[in-house]
């Protein structure tokens, strides 16, 4: 059996004094062994000066179980400040329900926001009842790696950004000392070549497209629009005459809501810009057609306004609202089995990825001229588009030679 601790006072008789020994650093009591229940005992104040007293069959366990109870209130106590609901357990769940409803949804467009859901629900089923400040990174790692193993690396990578911002949140709302999410890696995704057009193939998918749609496909393949731009386009927008646009606001569909106007993706987009001569003779095409169906219809279009402006807007259904993304997509794939392009390859954000890389492929623009041109904010994403960089590494050799070796033959024989 264990030997009993010795009392706590010890009294001097000539002074008439005591002192107290044997106590615990922090002035916490020092453990003692229970006999009646056989098992140490280590008593520790709590902050509201009550007693709390942890046992162990050791000494040892008992003040592990100890120094786990203080711990415990420490780190509970600087949660205390806490307001607005928030509280020492809130639960991821918990957190991304107000971090959506009252960050991201005031920075972000509708779309962006419904997918933003998304993605913290497929977080949510595996860690949603985790209190924030007790998320390790291993757990965070391991959501991350299911989502890539299951075959979606950009998926994952998105999902992980998505966590740093709502875990920046969390530390600065005093949620959790540490943002984890930012100690996870961020999985490598694989470069995937995807089919572009050259311009002669972009010419002949116009010739056969529907004419129902084919102004907003050649918004897209030749002007390097994103079809969302093209589907938001009013004709208030446009100046025939002088050959000019406005872009102003982008058509986008929101989960739960359906087709949106919004502002575009990009504030370098938005801005008047030239039109191509095809896409100008295209538009004023469907300008003369829109408005002999106005003239014959019997029901009126519904209204559509966008921050307090009326809009007639350039695409519609024949319902006279928002047309889906959908259906320039179809009338994109069936051109493109019409002149023996494989369909399965080639949708709306084709046209963009072909104006991109065509551009670039020239060698007559730099990057930062075609990332202008299509309104890239940054020039890294328009290097993500190019697929082929054409002849543009033997111009370039060939220039490097006649700097380099102004007496060779960089002819090329």
């Amino acid at each position: 059996m264990p030997r009993a601790p010795r009392g706590k006072r010890v009294d001097d008789l000539s002074t008439g004094s005591f002192m107290v020994v044997n106590r615990a650093q922090r002035g916490q009591p020092d453990p003692f062994f229970d006999k009646s229940r056989n098992v140490w005992v280590a008593p520790w104040r709590k902050a509201d000066g009550r007693m709390g007293r942890p046992t162990g069959r050791t000494r040892a366990a008992a003040e592990a179980s100890r120094d786990r109870h203080v711990a415990a209130e420490l780190e509970a106590g600087k949660f205390a400040p806490l307001s607005g609901g928030f509280h020492a357990d809130t639960t991821l769940t918990e957190l991304s329900r107000w971090w959506l409803d009252h960050v991201a949804r005031h920075r972000v467009r509708v779309t962006t926001w419904s997918t933003y859901e998304k993605q913290l629900r497929v977080v949510n089923e595996r860690l949603g009842d985790v209190p924030v400040r007790k998320l390790r990174p291993e757990q965070v790692a391991g959501v991350i790696a299911d989502i890539t193993h299951a075959g979606s690396a950009s998926r994952a990578r998105n999902i992980r950004m998505l966590l740093v911002q709502l875990l920046d949140e969390a530390v600065n709302l005093g949620l959790a000392e540490d943002n984890v999410a930012r100690k996870v890696r961020s999985p490598r995704v694989p470069k995937v070549q995807r089919l572009t057009l050259s311009p002669a193939e972009v010419a002949r998918l116009v010739s056969v497209c529907d004419e129902r749609y084919v102004a907003a496909v050649a918004l897209c393949f030749v002007q390097g629009w994103r079809v969302s731009e093209a589907l938001g386009l009013a004709w208030q927008d446009l100046d025939l005459d002088a050959g000019t646009v406005r872009l102003r606001r982008g058509a986008t569909y929101a989960d739960g809501i359906g087709m949106v106007l919004g502002a575009p993706k990009t504030s370098r987009t938005a801005g008047r810009q030239l039109l191509a001569p095809t896409t100008l003779t295209l538009l004023a095409a469907h300008h003369d057609r829109w408005q002999r169906l106005s003239g014959e219809r019997v029901v009126p279009c519904p209204e559509v306004s966008y921050q307090g402006e009326l809009l007639d807007l350039v695409f519609v259904n024949p319902a006279g609202r928002l047309m889906l993304r959908q259906h320039v997509d179809k009338a994109i794939r069936k051109a493109a089995e019409a002149v023996g392009l494989d369909p399965s390859e080639i949708g709306t954000h084709t046209g963009r990825r072909s104006v991109v890389t065509n551009l670039y492929a020239s060698g007559d623009l730099d990057l930062e001229d075609v990332a202008r041109f299509v309104g890239h904010s940054d020039v890294s994403t328009t290097r993500g588009y190019v697929q082929s960089e054409g002849e543009r590494p033997q111009m370039v050799s060939r220039k490097a030679f006649g700097i380099l070796d102004p007496g060779g033959d960089v002819t090329g024989r």
